[in-house]
């Protein structure tokens, strides 16, 4: 009904990039099982707007959140939704910089916590693998068990996990084939593995027949489950840290059931956990050239989008090789 109630005052091209933008949320509500606009609330949109945020560029999330704040806002007109509802979409300022992330000493935390209180569990590993490896979502989901090699292969002896393009079986990689690759992990990481796999993993297979590393009672873990895990666990209060917004958690809405975890001010998203797995690697000198091959971020995009260090700090790094000269 919007996009015919637009078809006298736009061209055609507008009309079919306002389908495309919103067509992104008519998926996500799809996914989410969301029949009806009757049936969302600020939540959703909030998810929507951290789901979107991952991997694009501001001005394409700005753009896209603007078309739909102007859908709600027609929505509004025909009493689809309440006066004013249009307003929960939060626009960002394009001109700022994307800089949220998770820093490693929080990273640290939650590990840690993990490790004590819920070791080998699902949660754990995807929450080690996230910044251990700074993979993104899509390629961590992906993995099956056989892409594990804890004894390594012909090549090598250190174990590492292999990163495949499989869009045919619903697991594709961002940069297509282009981002396949090997991921090498640690002892430590590669002994969780094998823990998780002997006592948490539900043998089951997918849809698509494929035995997923990681694993639900209903087979390969979806897009929405993989998030959910990320927000539950940078809250504070979730690994036993103290409330930063001066909330009660007995009446906090973040902590009311996981669904809402993301309404807690302190989490981030696993595009964060990636952001900040990133500038962890290059606050430890470890080579633009390496952290580029590992994360399948170009040095362009890794500058402009991932490296979180501020120029005192490149300042400090650089002096270490240069003392010398």
């Amino acid at each position: 009904m919007y996009i015919e109630s637009q078809r006298h005052e736009l061209r055609e091209s507008t009309i079919k990039s306002k389908r495309s933008r919103l067509g992104m949320f008519v998926d996500h509500c799809r996914e989410n099982d969301i029949a009806s606009l009757t049936d969302l609330d600020g939540i959703d949109l909030h998810e929507y707007r951290i789901e979107q945020a991952e991997g694009i560029a501001r001005r394409t999330l700005v753009s896209r959140l603007s078309s739909l704040r102007v859908f709600l806002r027609w929505a509004e007109s025909i009493g689809a939704v309440e006066q004013g509802f249009h307003e929960k979409v939060i626009v960002p300022d394009v001109d700022s910089r994307r800089s949220s992330m998770i820093n490693s000493d929080r990273a640290q935390t939650i590990l840690e916590y993990l490790r004590r209180y819920e070791y080998a569990s699902r949660d754990h590993l995807v929450i080690r693998l996230f910044w251990r490896t700074g993979m993104r979502l899509g390629a961590l989901r992906g993995l099956d068990l056989d892409d594990y090699f804890p004894s390594g292969n012909d090549e090598t002896d250190e174990p590492f996990l292999q990163l495949h393009h499989r869009p045919d079986t619903g697991t594709p990689l961002k940069n297509g084939k282009a981002g396949e690759r090997p991921v090498g992990i640690s002892d430590e990481t590669r002994l969780l593995i094998d823990d998780y796999l002997e006592n948490n993993r539900v043998d089951i297979t997918d849809n698509n027949g494929r035995a997923s590393l990681l694993t639900t009672k209903r087979g390969r873990p979806g897009i929405a489950t993989f998030r959910r895990t990320v927000y539950r666990y940078t809250r504070p209060c979730a690994v036993g840290e103290d409330c930063p917004h001066d909330r009660t958690p007995s009446d906090c809405e973040a902590t009311e059931n996981t669904d809402k975890a993301s309404l807690c001010p302190s989490t981030v998203s696993p595009h964060d956990v990636r952001r900040g797995a990133i500038t962890h690697l290059l606050r430890n000198d470890v080579p633009k050239p390496i952290v580029s091959d590992r994360c399948d971020v170009s040095p362009d995009v890794l500058d402009k989008h991932y490296d979180q260090r501020s120029d005192l700090e490149k300042m400090e790094q650089r002096r270490n090789y240069l003392d010398n000269l």
